[in-house]
């Protein structure tokens, strides 16, 4: 390292020996998998926790919809006796 005017540079051989990374066990593969489920679970668990009460509330929605459409054509159906004269 040397400095210049307050800073500071890092010659070729500091540089390697800060970003290269120290030396690490190789990783198990059985716990990458265990991870990997784990984080895909939580996944899934947040859509569905997002999407149960969405699709709850658009079904109900719909429901309704179908509901009052059915009563409206009852009517219309059956017109009146004055309304055929």
């Amino acid at each position: 390292m040397f400095a210049v005017s307050g800073a500071v540079f890092l010659s070729a051989d500091s540089m390697l020996s800060v970003t290269r990374a120290p030396v690490e066990r190789p990783e198990s593969p059985t716990l990458v998998v265990v991870t990997t489920v784990l984080q895909l679970s939580l996944v899934v668990v947040v859509w569905l926790l997002a999407l149960i009460p969405a699709a709850i509330a658009a079904l109900t929605v719909l429901a309704f919809k179908l509901v009052r459409a059915a009563f409206r054509k009852t009517a219309a159906a059956h017109p009146t006796v004055e309304a055929d004269r």
